[in-house]
């Protein structure tokens, strides 16, 4: 009597510890430190420097830096350091919002759309390429002229803009995932499908999410400082680097460059060093790269 081999079991990709990486890529890690320390400045520096951002103070228009103001004051007086650290952890804290509301949304989509099939995927990628018709920037300005011009409207249009993107690329990978044998001998082996797509297939996704995230963050913010700029986004007195360059442009060529300057410096180091961090860490997170490996 001839034996069966038992089937075998193709065990899941092996994914390398982060930490790993870093090591080996001090451009990564350099880079990860600077936007943690700008993140940390402008969420805890107000503890430190506890000059109000809106005090008005007529008595110091328009000083440049100093001591007493190291990032000078503005046409009314306030303090452009604080003003600088209030406008940033709006445009942060905005930016994760949207970065994270996106990333729930649109997992929570592929998921479905991957795994089901069917009508729930023709569903979705009707939806996402509905939405995706429009530019980001206009979806956010019809959002704040439709509510009310304000933070919280660019931020719901930003993430009503940004799952799609989402949605796109995991919804690829989900349907990859599904046609590897690990997958298949694990449903095979009669494993609930509940399991199979939250234990075995979303913890592939996680490092996709990862590099979205990171460009859609610094999308996210440089659209609320355009959307300041233009006058849709933080209203007065909310501090936002968008808007405090709108207000500054008026002084910059008579000498008082600060009011506009050093949140245009701001703005662009969150946003070089987010892309950065996005192309750097590509090449360590990609799924089919050298992140996962067969083991």
């Amino acid at each position: 009597m001839t034996a069966v081999a038992a089937p075998q079991i193709v065990a899941p990709a092996k994914r390398k510890t982060f930490s790993s990486f870093l090591r080996r890529d001090r451009t990564l890690t350099l880079t990860l430190a600077l936007l943690a320390g700008l993140i940390v400045a402008t969420l805890l520096g107000p503890l430190v420097w506890q000059i109000q951002p809106d005090a008005i103070n007529l008595g110091a228009v328009l000083q440049a830096p100093s001591w007493g103001h190291p990032m000078g004051t503005d046409d009314t007086g306030r303090d452009v350091l604080a003003r600088v650290l209030a406008g940033g952890r709006t445009s942060i804290l905005a930016g994760l919002t949207i970065a994270l509301i996106g990333a729930v949304v649109g997992c929570v989509a592929a998921l479905l759309a991957g795994s089901m099939r069917g009508w729930v995927d023709t569903l979705f990628t009707w939806l996402t390429n509905s939405i995706l018709c429009f530019p980001a920037i206009l979806l956010a300005m019809a959002m704040a002229m439709a509510l009310q011009p304000g933070v919280t409207a660019v931020v719901i249009g930003l993430s009503l803009h940004s799952f799609p993107w989402y949605m796109r690329t995991l919804r690829g990978e989900v349907m990859r995932l599904y046609g590897q044998d690990f997958i298949r001998s694990t449903t095979a082996l009669g494993a609930h499908p509940a399991r199979v797509l939250f234990r075995h297939v979303f913890p592939h996704l996680i490092p996709i999410m990862i590099l979205q995230m990171a460009a859609v963050f610094g999308a996210a913010v440089l659209s609320l400082a355009a959307l300041g700029y233009l006058g849709l986004g933080a209203q007065p007195p909310t501090a936002e680097w968008g808007e405090m360059i709108t207000d500054g442009q008026q002084f910059f060529l008579t000498g008082q460059w600060w009011i506009a300057g050093f949140p245009g410096v701001g703005l662009l180091l969150a946003v070089s060093l987010t892309t950065l961090i996005a192309d750097r860490a590509r090449e360590v997170l990609d799924p089919r790269g050298e992140f996962i490996q067969a083991k």
